[in-house]
């Protein structure tokens, strides 16, 4: 019952707090008690899943034999804590981005609901049920990119909705032709055994499937919304989106890829070149517009992009230890890019700093947020010890045990362009200011806790990657799973 209880919690609180409308500080509370509480709960369901084996739950019936059911197996688990883990300093960034300001109700409302969605997606036992959590966030977090009420807000929320609209639309398809040629959209580990033999069908569900969910996963070329609806959107849920949702886009197309189709299955339909060479281009194009952006959160999108990228190529090679790889980089990059945007949010607000040609004197005016966001810089150029340099050494292993020397070529290349993009970030934020230099401006809030919150997951991840429960644990279970082992 635990897995009903951590899903519906945060969509509970959202509603109450929409209907009632508790006072400020009360909504406040309640949006930390409550992502602290899901969290815990998501926590003891990764320690399940890393010795127990797979269990389901129906929430309900939607169309027979279709319902909504939940499952706890080790990759949900992995996402579910990514996810929950994540939404702790993204909230309590929101309470201190807020302030007292006059929809700071209707924020954490919504706020609350996509945790909820997300979560619904992170424990699907079949399709439908991660669709509908997928398209439910989708939709409703289209309220949380407009929440400025700006032109710039409205043109970036007009425009997520041209792309995940039609992605939807499409997933739906690839999901309705699936279940006509295989009677069934249950995860299964390896692919469902009753797909049917005709190719070109099998080949369209595949490809349906691919830009529904790459449009989600920001994959070249499908990622347009991305550069707009981050800047656009508050820095907590710049923080969500960056962090944790294209990675859901890319979670679905890994349970699609091993649990719908199966590596034997796409190796016959000769498909993942398709999926890799849109994802290798993307790595590299993204990397080198980060590098010629000036806008700051324009820069950490774009970065965005190159990151999904890699992992995304490396589930493309099919290989246990490529995936193990790339579901390690996804989880770590969410906690350094969510730190990253909680750092340069803080800068925006106290600051009035929005792009790196700005940021010259910032290690004088607030020295915590300056350090911070070296060290998440540092981590998303691959540093050791730091987390982020676990994933990349997991994704260049997976990538030569798959003999795919263009994939490691292509994942040198991103590491390249990505000190090349976070170099000036650093630069500038420790070159002392012009005089007279401008006064101290950091302040001890909830953003600056969220930004040190972040920065110690990505140290601990680090050093101490070979934990149980950690990423590197769940996500080398995940793989061997996924790959027919236990």
């Amino acid at each position: 019952m635990l897995v009903p209880i951590t899903v519906l919690l945060p969509v509970t609180a959202a509603v109450w707090i929409a209907a009632f409308g508790p006072g400020r500080r009360a909504a406040a509370v309640v949006s930390i008690a409550v992502t602290v509480a899901t969290c815990m709960g998501c926590a003891v369901l990764a320690a399940v899943a890393t010795f127990a084996p797979p269990s389901s739950i129906e929430l309900t019936e939607l169309v027979p034999p279709i319902g909504l059911v939940l499952r706890v197996d080790a990759l949900g688990a992995l996402f579910g804590l990514t996810v929950s883990l994540l939404y702790v300093p993204a909230t309590l960034h929101a309470v201190g981005w807020l302030g007292n300001g006059p929809r700071r109700c209707a924020f954490l409302a919504v706020f609350l609901f996509c945790l909820g969605a997300m979560l619904l997606v992170a424990y699907a036992a079949n399709l439908v049920t991660l669709l509908v959590g997928y398209e439910l966030f989708s939709l409703v977090s289209v309220l949380l990119i407009i929440h400025r009420r700006t032109r710039r807000a409205f043109r970036a929320g007009f425009k997520y909705l041209v792309y995940v609209i039609p992605g939807g639309a499409l997933a739906l398809v690839g999901t309705v032709i699936v279940f006509f040629v295989a009677d069934s959209v249950v995860f299964t580990p390896g692919g469902l055994t009753a797909m049917g033999q005709d190719d070109a069908t099998l080949r369209l569900a595949w490809a349906c499937l691919m830009f529904g969910f790459g449009v989600k996963a920001a994959l070249f070329p499908l990622h347009g919304w991305v550069p707009d609806a981050h800047p656009a959107a508050p820095p907590p849920f710049s923080a969500i989106l960056s962090g944790v949702m294209v990675a859901t886009g890319v979670f679905a197309i890994v349970r699609v890829l091993y649990e719908i189709f199966g590596p034997v299955r796409l190796e016959a339909l000769a498909v993942m070149p398709w999926l890799a060479v849109p994802a290798a281009i993307g790595v590299v194009v993204a990397g080198l517009l980060a590098v010629g952006e000036d806008e700051l959160k324009r820069r950490l999108a774009y970065s965005t992009i190159s990151q999904v990228g890699y992992a995304t190529l490396a589930i493309s090679l099919l290989e246990p230890g490529a995936l193990t790889g790339a579901l390690v980089h996804l989880a770590n990059h969410a906690f350094i890019k969510g730190g990253l945007f909680f750092a340069v949010g803080a800068v925006a607000v106290h600051a009035g700093v929005h792009r790196v040609s700005e940021l010259r004197g910032m290690g004088r005016r607030m020295p915590v947020t300056a350090t911070l966001m070296t060290l998440l810089a540092l981590a998303l150029i691959g540093l050791p010890p730091l987390s982020g340099f676990i994933g990349k050494w997991l994704l260049v292993s997976g990538a030569l045990q798959a003999g795919s020397g263009s994939a490691l070529v292509v994942l040198l290349i991103g590491s390249v362009l990505a000190a090349l993009y976070l170099w000036p970030v650093m630069r500038e934020t420790w070159t002392p200011p012009p005089k007279p230099a401008p006064e101290r401006c950091e302040r001890r809030d909830g953003m600056l806790l969220a930004a040190l919150l972040t920065g110690a997951l990505v140290v601990l991840f680090g050093l101490g990657a070979a934990l149980t429960g950690f990423p590197l644990a769940l996500a080398g279970r995940a793989a061997r799973l996924l790959a027919g082992g236990d």
